[in-house]
């Protein structure tokens, strides 16, 4: 594996000029022949599966940098493979530096179904911005085809706002006083809160008792939480958006970067202090911004408000709040305890969690009291599978090399991911079956709410399968080859209410998540209890390249 990566290093600043290159993000290169492309909101990947040997290329959109290579690529190596996965003999390279950018590689091994996969992380970065090229393979030959794109790949970060590009050479490791200064300044609630009015009589405004208020969170770690809540007399709906990520102060830049986020519609009551019912759900943009700002003094209100400049309206902002000034935002300062958004029932925290700093929970009625940061259930995968068997003839009882999985992720947000694979050795296509949505937790009740949902059918590429011929490692790893989408139909969306218990089996020595409901659920299918087993992310279903990760 060191050899490998001296020879990665060696090819890390080759360009080859005549093969025609694409650009994703800051990043233009020379993409793999004969790889399937994929684009995800934060990255563009390519994988390649023959027979049993497959790979993953991925390409990571900039990231602001933490100030040196070593910085950034321990963080990008943490998040990316090791906080995911267990990894044997790793390995890196020293930091080499061309053209105003450092670059450093690390590699090392993991299991997946008993197999040896190499991960080779590669990490540019010119002190100001950070971007990561991962390699996934079980087998040698596909290493080229990585070292190949490395060869290819050039960086222009000149389209990145400026104030986020420093020079490397003049950066240091320590801060100066005016930017340690202005960091500890914007730590705090900055609120933006407008009343909906309905006109005006004798010059007074007519309030209709809605409002438009946004948040911003910085917190001390370098983190923020970034929250929206419309409730109108005139829309059927509350808006509520909630985002959370990172931040980075350099003298008057604040640059916000993003890191997970989710919007939402909920149904109106005749209360604008009270939720109805979650209507829609989904995943808004999410937009790295560098802004110009500063504080202002308005002696009418006494405060000292934060000002956010940038060139144009962005995502999460929207269009500038302030009368005087375009494309400027004010924020004024509130205290950490009087937030004035509230976050929907059952909805959970996140990042906020780790500080002292939180914004306080929605008040409910304790009688109804939701829970849904179960440490039990959140932030793990639930898998269940069964094992396809012959039935009739000589073969009966045993495995053809089929399997059907089914799957739950729930997050810390509230949201959840349900799919199921049905690999059957008997069909052809792969059936996949996905649903997102909300769950809440009451006590012992775990209710599912799906938002959104479809039925698949794949090919699978290694066939055909010839069930007398073959064994069942050999069908099943054929199974696992998934290939293209051919048919995509409409899901049908069941909330559920189950009883739910997690318990410790002392057979398979591993936590279990235990489901029971009535009869049949779309999800579960027939019977009345179900058994999802906590399962390692290295050791999940295998689904297509790209798809839900």
């Amino acid at each position: 594996m060191k050899n490998c990566i001296l020879l990665i290093t060696i090819l890390l600043f080759y360009n080859n000029m005549n093969a025609q290159k694409q650009t994703y993000d800051i990043v233009t290169y020379t993409a793999p022949v004969g790889w399937t492309s994929q684009q995800g909101n934060d990255y563009a990947a390519y994988s390649r599966i023959d027979g049993s040997s497959w790979a993953q290329i991925a390409i990571y959109q900039h990231r602001t940098s933490s100030g040196s290579i070593q910085a950034d690529f321990d963080k990008e190596w943490n998040e990316l493979i090791a906080s995911s996965k267990t990894i044997s003999a790793p390995d890196k390279t020293q930091p080499q530096s061309a053209e105003g950018w450092t670059v450093m590689s690390g590699s090392g091994v993991w299991q997946y179904n008993g197999a040896n996969v190499a991960c080779i992380l590669t990490v540019y970065s010119n002190n100001a911005v950070c971007v990561s090229v991962l390699c996934n393979a079980t087998a040698q030959p596909y290493l080229k085809d990585y070292q190949a794109l490395l060869g290819s790949l050039d960086l222009d970060a000149s389209n990145v706002p400026q104030a986020a590009v420093t020079n490397p050479s003049s950066t240091t490791t320590e801060a100066s006083p005016s930017a340690s200064a202005n960091t500890t300044s914007i730590v705090g609630l900055w609120s933006y809160n407008m009343l909906e009015t309905s006109g005006y009589i004798n010059n007074m405004p007519q309030y209709t008792a809605g409002y438009f208020r946004k948040e911003y969170l910085f917190k001390a770690d370098g983190t923020y939480i970034f929250r929206i809540k419309n409730w109108s007399a005139y829309m059927k709906d509350i808006y509520f958006v909630y985002e959370s990520g990172t931040y980075a102060v350099n003298g008057n830049q604040l640059t916000v970067t993003p890191r997970q986020g989710i919007s939402q519609s909920w149904s109106r009551t005749s209360s604008n202090k009270e939720w109805g019912k979650l209507t829609k759900s989904m995943t808004p943009k999410l937009e790295t911004i560098t802004y110009t700002f500063e504080f202002h003094y308005y002696s009418g209100t006494k405060e000292t408000a934060l000002l956010l400049k940038y060139a144009r309206p962005t995502t999460r902002d929207g269009a500038s709040n302030s009368n005087n000034q375009e494309n400027t935002w004010s924020y004024s300062p509130r205290a950490l305890d009087k937030s004035l958004i509230d976050n929907p029932p059952g909805f959970a925290l996140g990042v906020e969690n780790n500080s002292s700093a939180a914004i306080p929970t929605q008040k409910t009625n304790l009688s109804a009291t939701h829970n849904t940061v179960n440490s039990a259930l959140a932030g793990k995968i639930w898998e269940g599978r069964t094992t396809e068997k012959f039935v009739g003839g000589t073969m009966n009882g045993y495995y053809t090399g089929g399997y059907f999985t089914y799957q739950y992720k729930f997050n810390l947000d509230g949201t959840y991911l349900f799919i199921y694979v049905g690999a059957s050795a008997y069909t052809d296509p792969n059936l996949l079956q996905h649903e997102t949505g909300t769950y809440a937790i009451n006590g012992n009740q775990l209710t599912i709410t799906p938002v959104n949902g479809a039925n698949e059918e794949w090919s699978v590429s290694g066939g055909p399968i010839k069930l007398a011929a073959m064994s069942d490692v050999q069908i099943g790893k054929i199974k696992e080859q998934w290939d293209k989408r051919i048919k995509t139909s409409k899901r049908k969306l069941e909330p559920v209410t189950y009883t739910f218990k997690v318990e410790y089996m002392t057979g398979n020595k591993v936590n279990a998540l235990v489901v029971q409901y009535n009869d049949h659920t779309e999800r579960e299918g027939n019977g009345s209890t179900a058994y999802y087993y906590e399962t390692a992310p290295g050791k999940s279903a295998i689904l297509p390249a790209g798809i839900f990760n």
